[in-house]
């Protein structure tokens, strides 16, 4: 690690504007679902989302690279680590609600918002239940769980301009949080699609619309859904969850393209295609992102010449 990177993560855990933890040479591996990658060189956690624009603000000043990190439920990190910053919303985590609309922080994992809804009998998030994400990291990526997309329940999402952020240098970070209004317009959502993505903005809230529902039917859908998902393999053994992305045009799910390309069991190293679901690769206990890597391209490369059709990762590489 240099020495300017510790100094920026020094100045920011300084700043007055700053509420949260600094870190320096943090493992990856203990922060994302599949327990692979080296150290970032500068690990911040803001507390709230003035304190994320902050850290934002400077990094941007000193020329850091930034990567934004969820619950890292779909993020395999590199070996070598990143030697940039990577700015964790894990303390951002509040969850509030005021007429069945649920205001959770970015950082607010799915779990613990249903936990939420089942004490207060707010329900609409149930098939959600069990899926190892953050609410930001659900919005950005528009899960999809039982057929059911997560653009469906969003009211609203509170975001960090960043753009507007790099540009306005030493001025009130404050005029670069803004607020999305979700209008319903499908050209916005879609599988696996938001407005947020290939911009540079930041979740920070997401006002979910929920309903009046008896918590003991809340409780008893969300165990319906986890246990379907126990019995799938989803919590054998450590993953990304899903590694491609399904399309519609190639007739069968990409799990179901793996199998029948004689792809599950296939090891590389301590990764391996599991041996229940063709879309999951796992951890078997020393796995690295290079052998992940390996057999992302293994299956991108057997399915092609089995059927023409490429494959999307879902997965992102750090």
């Amino acid at each position: 690690m240099s020495n300017s990177i510790r100094e920026i993560g020094e100045n920011i855990k300084n700043s007055q504007n700053f509420r949260g933890r600094v870190s320096f040479d943090e493992p990856l591996c203990n922060h994302t679902t599949m327990k692979v990658g080296g150290p970032a060189a500068l690990f911040l956690e803001p507390a709230d989302t003035l304190s994320a624009a902050e850290a934002f603000l400077k990094c941007f000043e000193a020329g850091v690279r930034v990567f934004v990190l969820g619950g890292g439920s779909n993020i395999v990190a590199s070996d070598d680590g990143f030697c940039g910053a990577v700015i964790s919303t894990k303390l951002m985590n509040s969850v509030t609600d005021e007429d069945f609309v649920l205001c959770c922080g970015a950082g607010a994992k799915i779990d613990s918002v249903l936990e939420y809804c089942a004490q207060r009998g707010i329900g609409g998030l149930e098939t959600f239940a069990g899926l190892p994400a953050t609410c930001g990291g659900a919005a950005y990526m528009n899960a999809r769980c039982y057929s059911v997309d997560f653009s469906e329940l969003i009211d609203r999402v509170e975001y960090i301009d960043l753009n507007e952020l790099s540009q306005n240098s030493g001025a009130n970070v404050e005029c670069c949080v803004k607020m999305y209004h979700n209008t319903g317009n499908g050209k916005e959502w879609d599988y696996k699609l938001s407005p947020f993505m290939g911009k540079r903005t930041v979740i920070t809230r997401v006002y979910l619309s929920g309903k009046k529902k008896d918590c003991s039917e809340i409780k008893a859908e969300c165990e319906k859904y986890i246990l379907d998902r126990t019995q799938k393999g989803h919590f054998r053994a450590p993953s990304a969850g899903s590694v491609f992305r399904n399309n519609r045009e190639f007739g069968s799910p990409s799990g179901v393209l793996v199998d029948e390309a004689g792809l599950k069991g296939v090891s590389v190293g301590g990764a391996q295609i599991a041996p229940w679901h063709g879309n999951f690769i796992i951890n078997t206990g020393k796995a690295t992102a290079f052998d992940i890597k390996s057999l992302v391209e293994l299956a991108e490369q057997k399915v092609f010449e089995r059927t023409g059709f490429r494959m999307v990762p879902e997965i992102i590489f750090l």
